[in-house]
């Protein structure tokens, strides 16, 4: 069997607000726990957090995006200047091939202020391929996992990703798979003997166009002996530009935090957001990304000066829910994806 499967855990919305802001800090965003083996359990790292506001901190929720992830924290406020601490606990039974989480720490105010990465390497326990590999693709294949999110990949930049696939049939098996229209290029074998297992390399290759900022999801799949599989492999990654961190950076932030959608007529629904520049720099909202039946009146590479706020209006043409994402200048919040519904 294959010894060394990978999994990072990556909670990779924001990575906190600014310490020269006056808001809460963490002492480090990023925790690689280094090789562990499945058998032997949970493992668990301590973060903290510094309240470097004048006011008192309160932790209202904490937002894991799946049950393998904890986090104990402090339930009582936490004064000015003061730290605590919280621990995050990973448990990696049944893990297989690379696989992507969140957490996000939210406020009294239900606003998300700070995100954290863990990373391992697992090896994992001796097991049957039906016991290792979960999800079924067609009659026989199956695959160590079938949501594959990539995250950020800056322009002009690459990134490979590892999930493992099985043949549990007693016969040879031929594969193939449909090409795909974006920057996303697959890597895998062209034949499965009975009982063999295998990788699959999933690249994607962020444009270099430096005006690009976007969201790719792609559909991937199998044709195995000729049949397509019923079931197939979603990935996806967000393409932006990389920034770097100085006193001088911009500082977004929105109010409030969700949209809420207002018929005007029988054909328009408005939802209005505030988005504000707390920084020292100009904030640059490169892009908004919106479904297709949504309108904003923002242009591509809007500015906000440093102190100012400009206020963004999302006009749809029917009062079901949607999702925006925001493409800025901000290191902390390069992407924000806010809701807006009724």
């Amino acid at each position: 069997m294959i010894r060394y499967l990978f999994i990072i855990v990556s909670l990779f919305t924001i990575h906190g607000l600014k310490a020269v802001n006056g808001e809460p800090v963490f002492d480090t965003y990023e925790w690689n726990f280094g090789k562990i083996n499945e058998t032997d359990g949970k493992v668990s790292h301590t973060f903290t957090l510094t309240n470097k506001g004048k006011k008192q901190l309160l932790i209202s929720k904490v937002v894991p995006s799946c049950s393998c992830v904890t986090v104990d924290y402090p339930r009582n406020p936490i004064k000015a200047g003061d730290s605590e601490e919280l621990t995050v606990s990973f448990t990696p039974s049944g893990a297989v091939g690379h696989v992507f989480r969140t957490i996000e720490v939210f406020n009294s105010d239900n606003e998300c202020f700070g995100t954290l990465e863990i990373s391992a390497e697992v090896t994992p326990a001796d097991r049957s391929i039906q016991e290792r590999y979960h999800h079924t693709l067609t009659s026989f294949l199956y695959a160590s996992q079938v949501k594959i999110p990539f995250g950020y990949i800056y322009h002009g930049e690459q990134q490979t990703k590892t999930i493992y696939i099985a043949n549990t049939s007693d016969q040879q098996m031929k594969l193939e798979t449909k090409p795909t229209n974006s920057p996303l290029h697959i890597t895998h074998p062209s034949i499965l003997n009975p009982g063999e297992e295998g990788e699959v390399l999933l690249t994607y290759s962020a444009p270099t166009d430096p005006t690009v900022f976007a969201t790719f999801n792609d559909t991937v799949f199998f044709i195995a002996n000729g049949q397509q599989a019923l079931n197939p492999l979603i990935t996806n990654m967000l393409c932006l530009a990389k920034v770097e961190q100085t006193q001088a950076s911009p500082a977004m932030r929105t109010y409030p935090s969700y949209g809420k959608l207002v018929m005007k007529n029988k054909k328009n629904n408005v939802a209005t957001i505030d988005i504000f520049n707390d920084g020292q720099s100009n904030l640059l909202i490169h892009y908004i990304e919106t479904p297709k039946h949504v309108r904003v009146n923002l242009p591509k590479e809007a500015s906000v000066a440093p102190n100012a706020k400009v206020t963004m209006e999302l006009s749809a043409d029917s009062p079901a829910p949607f999702h925006i994402k925001l493409f800025t200048n901000d290191p902390n919040r390069m992407v924000k994806e806010i809701e807006i519904k009724p």
